[in-house]
């Protein structure tokens, strides 16, 4: 048998080593993004309720920080076929954070608290799994230290010049999750969409709260034909105003951006009143920055010198960073006299813009 077929885990008559047990039950956990390495696992925490692997500064600030329970998986790195070890710390557990390293006098320092695994197979000095910190070097600029071997990162910690004491406000969360092969993955906001994936991968994006699949090289939404809404207004919007010749905005909607291109359908809605019944308006939906209507409704306010009129627009956003502010805008074209939306028109009932956001192919 060639070195690279290896044993299976749990063969009767066979002589399975610590490798083959790992690579055994790596089978069952969720595959790494690398695709040089298609047989990784993802090192990260299995999610679960109480915040599992939580750093807390305790409730009277001292030197001592706290780590919840958690279970885990660690990649191997030492050799491609390392496999992934399970790690468990089944209590809470103290450490002191400055009694060892205390803060400088002058510049701060960035200390790592990470569940560190060692192997005497790779020439470490013991076998098991230690939750503990780094203490990281003082600078003026400070930089995490650089940690080897095979762990996870949990925690990012600020020690400020002078610090006695560490409070919560300097502790920054660095915990992944991962979860078992097939799981749907909760993606930290602080993540970004994994560059590499499989098809059908599943994943929640905790920032976007969007649950996603993958499909080809992209991520989407794992219910085709979901939607969005964004509107009838942001905060403070609509305003009550008016305007004879120039364009006046009344409203707008943010449309966040997304990892997947979306089609907008705008629905927009106007009462306004008019001095002359005999001028022409238009109702305008525009997006900042532009200087092309998305959409266009022409109307007068007729005998009673009241109007409700109705826009509508269509817009591709394609996937990206960026945000889409899309407002809703009035101004007279033809006759004369002043348009105005009043106080009493700003209710969405009366005045409002709603997006509706279609993922598309």
């Amino acid at each position: 048998m060639a070195d690279f077929e290896r044993d299976s885990g749990w063969l009767s008559g066979s002589v399975v080593d610590a490798e083959d047990a790992r690579l055994a039950t790596g089978v069952l956990a969720a595959a790494s993004a690398d695709p040089a390495n298609p047989i990784a696992s993802r090192t990260g925490l299995k999610p679960g309720p109480g915040s599992p692997g939580n750093v807390l500064a305790t409730a009277t600030p001292s030197r001592n920080i706290t780590v919840s329970p958690f279970q885990g998986v660690v990649q191997g790195t030492r050799t491609t076929a390392a496999g992934p070890y399970l790690i468990t710390l089944a209590q809470q557990k103290t450490l002191d954070v400055l009694s060892a390293a205390p803060a400088d006098t002058s510049n701060p320092r960035t200390a790592l608290v990470v569940a560190q695994q060692s192997d005497r197979q790779y020439g470490d000095e013991s076998d098991g799994m230690v939750v503990r910190v780094v203490p990281g070097a003082v600078a003026v600029t400070p930089v995490p230290p650089v940690v080897t071997g095979d762990h996870i990162p949990l925690a990012a910690i600020t020690i400020r010049a002078g610090a006695g004491a560490i409070t919560q406000a300097d502790i920054q969360d660095l915990r992944v999750s991962t979860v078992a092969a097939g799981g749907v993955l909760p993606l930290k906001p602080f993540e970004s969409l994994p560059v590499h994936g499989y098809g059908g991968q599943r994943l929640y994006d905790l920032e976007t709260e969007l649950d996603m699949v993958r499909r080809g090289s992209s991520w989407r939404p794992a219910v085709t034909g979901a939607i969005e809404f964004f509107g009838p207004s942001d905060a403070g919007w609509p305003k009550a105003g008016s305007t004879e010749a120039t364009a006046y905005v009344f409203n707008q909607v943010t449309v966040t951006p997304a990892a997947h291109p979306r089609m907008l359908l705008c629905t927009a809605q106007l009462t306004a009143s008019a001095q002359s019944v005999e001028s022409r308006f238009d109702h305008l939906i525009r997006a900042v920055g532009e200087s092309v209507n998305m959409g266009i409704s022409a109307f007068s306010c007729g005998p009673t010198g009241i109007a409700t009129t109705v826009a509508t627009a269509s817009r591709l956003m394609p996937a990206g960073t960026t945000p889409l502010v899309i407002t809703q805008q009035f101004l007279r074209v033809s006759g004369t006299g002043t348009l105005s939306a009043a106080a009493s028109f700003t209710s969405p009932v009366y005045s409002g813009l709603r997006v509706l956001a279609f993922p598309i192919p």
